[in-house]
């Protein structure tokens, strides 16, 4: 497959259209390929490109320079390795270290590689392609159309799928690519106005604490889609946006499937919309015995360093129906995954990181459902034989290695930790009525 991802390609057919936007500053393809060609010199001269077959390790940040960097990379044929810019340096540490141990090297049409959820605790390098982002780009422009000024607004981490799939779309249809800083309301809704945003990607809780800031708040005339992603919105926070008249379209996806494979039709996008949309063109999605399946072209075909993915159908974990209608709805992601503020938080890994402390023996995360959250990172330890830590140790601890997402909200200290009648970790929610969790804040 030839590179569909071309700056220069985009600045022959485009020169002075608007590929790239930041904070009212705007930059023509012809300015990104005369960028990307800068970076791809300085990138041979000082002799950072890796060996055939491996990925170039980034950190991605929302800048104009790791996009040229992302673009002068799909020029190159060489995969992006992409960290998030919240990592700690444990957590970093961990994932380079598994990294370090594969040897196979990545399909040659691999574009970048996303960590995403395991059930071993550590998150799986997935492998996403050029066919799939193509592929997933077309199915998303059939539901969604482009507009002749459209601007789509990437204010999550371009580490994302979510946030990746925005970048390759608009470079695709050489439409415009607008950067904000990671979300907070203030500066998500300022950066609406002030961009000419028309689509936006965001998360339910993101939605949330837009309705926290700005009760009353209606979105301009020119945004014309908020898709809705990343965990399954609450009946009330729909509710709330469709008497505010926002145009809504929700979203379900993964990583492996190159982000959404259902999603609202856009016409209904000023409907009261329930669950997550209907299966878009270009996928099949199916439930058996209540879990979720997809076969699609955008499917990933499988985890770098590990054996390819077989069969036509990939196995999502979550569980979920559909309707009458055909509306997908998802009742769980994934059974051990916690969906915090649109962020997975992996339990084990979370498990694995807290028995590094010398006082803690053991450690089980559960997430506690929350209307605003989606669920609170809970954790309940066992502590050291001969050792008594207080609250105030696991939060410095936590706070020294794990990203602020992954820190546990609640804790409780225990003698053992509950089991089910497989005498395995008993993750379900309703195991922390049990005990007395005491909640720690980070910011002191």
């Amino acid at each position: 497959m030839q590179n569909p991802f071309s700056i220069f390609e985009a600045a022959a057919s485009c020169s002075d259209q608007i590929g790239l936007r930041r904070t009212g500053e705007d930059y023509s393809f012809s300015r990104l390929a005369t960028l990307t060609q800068n970076t791809i010199d300085r990138l041979r001269r000082e002799k950072a490109l890796p060996a055939a077959g491996r990925p170039m390790i980034i950190e991605g940040k929302n800048t104009v320079e790791t996009i040229v960097l992302l673009y002068a990379l799909m020029e190159l044929n060489i995969p992006a390795l992409m960290l998030h810019p919240k990592l700690t340096a444990a957590e970093r540490y961990v994932l380079l270290s598994s990294i370090r141990e594969i040897k196979d090297p990545l399909p040659e049409e691999t574009v970048a590689v996303l960590f995403t959820s395991g059930t071993t605790g550590l998150p799986k390098p997935a492998i996403i392609t050029r066919k799939m982002l193509w592929e997933s780009a077309k199915a998303s422009e059939r539901n969604l159309g482009w507009e002749k000024d459209d601007c789509w607004q990437l204010c999550m981490s371009v580490t994302r799928i979510g946030g990746l799939s925005i970048l390759t779309r608009c470079l695709l249809a050489r439409k415009t690519l607008a950067i904000s800083p990671l979300f907070n309301p203030e500066s998500f809704v300022k950066a609406l106005t002030d961009d000419q945003v028309t689509i936006t990607s965001i998360v339910p809780t993101m939605l949330a604490k837009i309705f926290e800031t700005y009760p009353d708040w209606r979105a301009p005339k020119h945004l014309r889609v908020i898709l809705l992603g990343g965990s399954s919105a609450n009946d009330k926070l729909l509710l709330k946006a469709h008497r505010q008249g926002l145009p809504i379209v929700t979203t379900y996806g993964m990583t492996e499937t190159c982000s959404h494979v259902v999603m609202t039709p856009y016409t209904e996008r000023f409907n009261l919309v329930k669950g997550s949309g209907k299966v878009i063109a270009g996928a099949e999605v199916r439930t058996r015995d209540g879990q979720i399946e997809v076969k699609s072209p955008m499917t990933t075909p499988g985890y770098w360093g590990r054996e390819p993915l077989k069969g036509e159908w990939f196995e999502t974990g979550d569980l979920g129906e559909f309707d009458a209608e055909g509306v997908l709805h998802v009742h769980a992601r994934r059974h051990d995954l916690i969906l915090s503020a649109g962020e997975n938080v992996y339990p084990l890994e979370v498990e694995n990181m807290l028995t590094r402390s010398p006082f803690i023996k053991e450690a089980l995360v559960i997430g506690e459902p929350d209307e605003t959250w989606g669920a609170i990172v809970c954790a309940l330890i066992v502590p050291e034989k001969g050792t008594h830590p207080k609250v105030e140790d696991v939060r410095r601890f936590c706070k020294e290695t794990l990203s602020a997402y992954k820190c546990p909200r609640k804790i409780a200290f225990v003698d053992a930790l509950p089991v089910n009648s497989a005498d395995k970790p008993d993750r379900r929610s309703e195991v922390l009525r049990r005990y007395e969790l005491i909640p720690i804040h980070y910011k002191h």
